[in-house]
Parts: structure tokens; sequence; C-alpha cells
């Protein structure tokens, strides 16, 4: 079953009580970029905050740059 998408922004999903799959969800992300996370919890909640998307594409490319080094 497909999960319902909800765009939230960060003070909305700070606000909004924890949907029941999130601690599953959180056990089994291990590894992979910041935007494998962000899009695999989306995938599972259907939770996608556009606010986290360049925070994210930045840290994936220091992480990348740091492997280079």
């Amino acid at each position: 079953m497909a999960r319902e998408k909800k765009n939230l922004t960060l003070d909305e999903f700070r606000a909004a009580p924890q949907p029941e799959v999130w601690e599953s969800v959180l056990g089994k992300v291990q590894g992979g970029t910041f935007m494998d996370c962000h899009a695999k919890i989306r995938a599972a909640t259907g939770i996608w905050i556009e606010e986290l998307v360049p925070v994210f594409q930045k840290y994936d490319a220091l992480l990348a740059f740091h492997k280079v080094k």
C-alpha cells in the first residue's frame, strides 16, 4: 500500500506526532548518503522535508570530498 505523501516544513515535522512506523524505519537506515536516507524515510512514511534537501546535498558533497582526500 502506497503511503500518503506529506511535504512538511521542519516546524511542522517537529510539531507532528511521529508515525507508528518511525522506529522501524530508523532501525533499518544504515549507511548510504543523507539524500538516500531522506528518500528511504519518504518511501516508508510519506514524509518529505524540502528544507532538508540543500542541507543533505551539501553534507553528501562534503562526505564525498572527504573520502577523496
